[in-house]
């Protein structure tokens, strides 16, 4: 029989505005399963500090999936398999592996849930795989293709990563609006060409010169801001289209504007979860590992801060008031927790 003395942690949010530290009991192993040692995981700022202040509307889908206290708190993490069951042959203890599971120092989950990481990733580079795949369902509802132009509102983590894949895929004109001139400076290290600084409604004359002064005719939103929604569609070139990736909390603020109907705009929602066309969670990993390896996807200094598990409280208090300041917050597992 295998043992493992270390005893589980995980991040919990017991209450709105609260975090903190706690044991939990594991479950065993089954067949299909391996048990993990978490090394990192990284934390999806916008998602888990609306979750942790209770910033939706009841009828939301996130009122439908949280609620408190809230045991899942993340959705990335790298680590080192340890056991695995007798029908998990795919993984063997000492493999690395990505998953998307909360925040916790071991999981046990089933092995088709996890992708390998192979030889030569950064770790901590490999923690970006969650929210590079959130980008990359904006990437095929975009249709980005070599060549051609987009328009990133939102500089945040997901649009950092929407900027990566513009530019992986050959985009010829990447550019991305954000109220951040620190956030800017992240784009433009992952490939943007055009950086615009300011209210995305000041930003309008500006934007109208872009893509030859016929303004962008596809625009991904990544904000999550509902106050973006219309201002993004009054940006939008005669039958362009945005493509709305940012989730937010109160989907009735989004309203529509004449400008969908006068330009005949297409508008495209893409969702974390939306597999289409063979793009499982698993084939995007590998498409993510491998623009990774072969440096058309730059990640360096997009860990902005880490912190021990230890210090939670301290890193989501961060995220919250200095956000503009922050881009990846990382828990760092690899130590000892046991004191």
């Amino acid at each position: 029989m295998i043992t493992h003395p270390e005893q589980p942690k995980r991040i919990i949010f017991p209450s709105p505005g609260e975090v903190t530290l706690v044991d939990y009991p594991l479950p065993q192993v089954g067949p299909g399963d391996i048990r993990i040692k978490t090394l990192y995981s990284l934390m999806s700022i916008g998602t888990e500090t609306t979750i942790l202040h209770g910033r939706y509307a009841p009828d939301s889908h996130f009122a439908r999936m949280f609620s408190f206290p809230q045991l899942q708190t993340g959705v990335q993490a790298v680590g080192i398999v340890e056991e695995r069951g007798d029908d998990a042959t795919e993984f063997n203890p000492g493999d690395q592996v990505y998953m998307r599971m909360a925040h916790g120092s071991h999981q046990v989950m089933p092995a088709e849930q996890c992708s390998p990481i192979p030889d030569g990733i950064d770790l901590k580079q490999a923690c970006w795989c969650g929210l590079a795949k959130t980008a990359f369902r904006a990437a095929c509802a975009g249709d980005f293709s070599e060549g051609d132009h987009v328009l990133i509102i939102g500089a945040g983590p997901v649009g950092q990563m929407v900027v990566r894949w513009a530019a992986a895929m050959g985009m010829s004109e990447i550019a991305v609006a954000d109220i951040s001139a620190q956030r800017l400076e992240y784009a433009k290290s992952g490939g943007a060409t055009t950086l615009l600084g300011g209210d995305i409604t000041k930003l309008l004359p500006r934007i109208a010169l872009l893509n030859k002064s016929r303004g962008p005719e596809l625009i991904v939103d990544s904000t999550g801001n509902p106050a973006v929604f219309q201002p993004a569609l009054a940006a939008a070139a005669k039958f362009g289209k945005m493509v709305l990736l940012g989730d937010t909390g109160f989907p009735n603020r989004q309203c529509l504007s004449s400008d969908l109907m006068t330009k005949g705009l297409t508008l495209q929602a893409t969702h974390d979860s939306h597999d289409r066309d063979g793009w499982t969670q698993r084939k995007v990993d590998e498409r993510f590992f491998q623009v990774l390896s072969d440096k058309r996807f730059s990640l360096e200094g997009m860990i902005s801060h880490e912190f021990s598990p230890q210090h939670c409280a301290e890193a989501y208090t961060l995220a919250e008031q200095q956000r503009q300041h922050t881009m990846g917050i990382l828990f760092d597992w690899s130590g000892s927790l046991d004191h």
